[in-house]
């Protein structure tokens, strides 16, 4: 398939090494990922990422409930994490729809990583790919949640 509705790119520069900068993405996402940006009733108590090939990206919620947002597609660390995103733009999980997000840690001098995120496969949401385009390229989505994940890292 032929993709017609363009990636979103976004990328962060952190003050630590790039096998910090990887855990804290991947093993400390709790910590700063913005609580609106979640899909359950619930608020989150833990945001986990499986630390595998496979493995499950989900959300466990205060109340006991687990929403899910993806699969671990590739587990490279320090340096690349691929996970697919799987919430339609209804904000609900979907098992049929499949995006992806690659998240690239590259070192950017001493102690430094540049942390590049790119959202693509937009074309599953069909009809919504340009408005979630849109949305995810909006001040309130991937560039706040790596602004909350800079932060963070300090």
């Amino acid at each position: 398939m032929i993709e017609t509705t363009d990636a979103v790119r976004r990328e962060v520069v952190v003050d630590v090494p790039p096998d910090r900068a990887f855990h804290l993405f991947t093993a400390d996402m709790t910590r700063w990922w913005p609580a609106a940006h979640h899909i359950g009733s619930a608020p989150i108590a833990e945001i986990v990422i499986e630390p595998r090939t496979g493995g499950r990206w989900y959300t466990r919620h205060e109340d006991g409930t687990e929403t899910y947002t993806g699969i671990v597609q590739a587990w490279e660390p320090p340096s690349r994490l691929v996970v697919t995103w799987q919430i339609g733009s209804d904000w609900k999980y979907h098992d049929d729809l499949v995006t992806t997000v690659e998240v690239h840690f590259r070192p950017d001098g001493p102690d430094r990583t540049r942390v590049e995120l790119v959202h693509r496969d937009l074309d599953g949401y069909g009809a919504d790919a340009a408005a979630m385009k849109e949305t995810f390229e909006g001040s309130g989505a991937w560039g706040a949640t790596l602004a909350a994940y800079a932060a963070a890292a300090k």
